[in-house]
This record gives C-alpha cells, structure tokens and sequence, in this order.
C-alpha cells in the first residue's frame, strides 16, 4: 500500500476542490506528514498535522464528506452552500482593536474569502447565513491571555470572533463553535485543561461568557464595512450553540475514499495518545 503522504498527493487536485487551505501550503503539512510516517508508532503531536488530516479526509469525498463533517461538528443537517468547503486556517476580522486576526483552525458554512486576502473569511451572502468555527486542540491547552488582556482566554476569543462573523453588517443566523480535542478529555473526570472549564462554565451559564467578553480590555472593532453588534446578548443568547466533538469520532466516520485507509492506518499507528482505545482493523 502506498503511504498516505502519496495518497495525498496523488488526489490534491481532489481534495482541494473541496478544501480551502488559507494561512498554511498544503505541501509543506504533507511532507510533515510524510516525516512521521517514517517514525516509529507512537503518538503524533502536531496539532496541525491531525486537522489538516481531518480536513483532507471529508473534503476528498466532495459534497457528501463537506455535510458529514458539518453534521458532526454542528449537530444538524445544515444546508451547505452552492460549493460546499471546509476552510483550514482562516482569518475572519477581529472584533477587537489591537487584537490580531485569529486563526481559525477549521471553518465550515456560508463562506467567502474577503476579497484582496488570501487568508481572510467573512460571511457569503445567503438567503439564511450559517458558520461553525472549530477550536481544534491535540494535546495542547487554550491560551489564557493576549498581549494586551491578561484575562482573555482562546476559546471566549474565538467565540466572539464566530458571533461577530459578518459581511458589511450581516452576520450569521446561526453560528456554532465546537471543540475538537481526543476523547480523553471529554470524557475523562479529570480536568487537567483549562478548556474543559471554560466549555462547562460557557455551556452550563451564557451569562459567565458574556461576563467574559465584557470584561475584555481591548476595545470594539469599527470600521466603514464591519460593525461590533449592537446587542451582544441577543446573540449569543439566540443564535450561538457550543459543541464538543473529538477527533476519534471523526476519524472513525471518516467517508470512504482512495485515503481513508491511508488515514485509518496513520491514526491507528500514530494516534496513540495515553489511554486512547486500540483501533479495530478494518475487514
């Protein structure tokens, strides 16, 4: 069997019909992934390396895998847009002065690129606008602070990012963030990240995010083209859903395509982060 690296190269054209790579080369993350097929077994820890994997192995199935991945991180059938793609490290504009553009480290929904950019995003004009911005983290934790809020943490950041997503005004009807992490911190009762708090505390009472937010040092981005909504409330509190998903369900219900068995093979030989449960061989 070829190794996955080939595999990806042989279907670039394929993948990247259906795949947008924003603030990253594609080849660059595949010879990455080519380096660690020539590692032992063990766990891989580049975080990028496993969305960019993730992205790959539901863009290459076109449409369908564009609405598989979108029902698993949103928890609903959304309605694609006429060329569904999955958006790999991509810049909306931020909501904050002095606050660089954050990177979204996977995107799906009623996107276009801001013309003039590479990277940047902002909502496509649609009839019923929807986006869903994925947090993705491997072993690593959110970040507490920026440089200019000692307070902020990543996932409240990206949050208000995906709230604020907008096109001249317009933004989304409805918007999910969801976190992408291995299992074991879902479902483990040990809570050695600070994610799983914040996703407890910003599920379980919106008003500790908006308390959050509000509390943000850094002031409300305005320009000519983009607005900071005028109720913050109203949106989180009627349009935002959080969601937690794991990277070893996506990778179990991966659609079938010519790399699925290269991606279920590297995942099983280097997808062995502690604890993680053996990876029945495919028949």
């Amino acid at each position: 069997m070829s190794s996955l690296a080939e595999a990806l190269k042989k279907r670039h054209d394929q993948i990247t019909k259906h795949l947008y790579v924003g603030y990253a080369h594609c080849d660059g993350l595949v010879a990455r992934v080519e380096r660690q097929e020539r590692n032992p077994p063990g766990c891989c820890a580049d975080e990028q390396v496993w969305t960019f994997l993730v992205a790959c192995g539901y863009a290459v199935a076109g449409e369908e895998g564009v609405l598989r991945l979108t029902e698993h991180v949103t928890g609903s059938p959304e309605e694609g847009p006429a060329n569904p793609m999955i958006w790999f490290e991509c810049l909306p504009i931020s909501p904050r002065q002095r606050e660089g553009a954050t990177h979204v480290d996977l995107a799906l929904g009623t996107i276009a690129r801001r013309e003039g950019t590479q990277s940047g995003i902002q909502i496509e004009e649609a009839d019923s606008p929807w986006v869903c911005f994925c947090e993705m983290k491997w072993l690593s934790d959110i970040s507490s602070a920026v440089s200019y809020d000692i307070h902020r943490n990543q996932l409240a950041r990206v949050i208000e990012n995906a709230v604020c997503f907008q096109r001249d005004g317009t933004y989304a009807e409805r918007v999910y963030v969801t976190l992408v992490t291995p299992s074991i911190f879902r479902q483990s009762s040990v809570k050695s990240r600070l994610y799983q708090y914040k996703y407890e505390d910003y599920g379980t009472n919106r008003d500790r995010l908006l308390d959050d937010l509000e509390a943000c040092a850094l002031g409300e981005n305005a320009s000519s083209n983009w607005v900071y909504p005028s109720n913050l409330t109203k949106r989180v509190e009627r349009h935002f859903s959080l969601r937690w998903t794991t990277y070893d369900e996506l990778f179990a219900d991966l659609p079938d395509s010519g790399i699925r068995p290269g991606l279920t093979a590297f995942w099983a030989r280097h997808g062995n982060y502690q604890g993680r449960p053996p990876l029945r061989k495919e028949t």
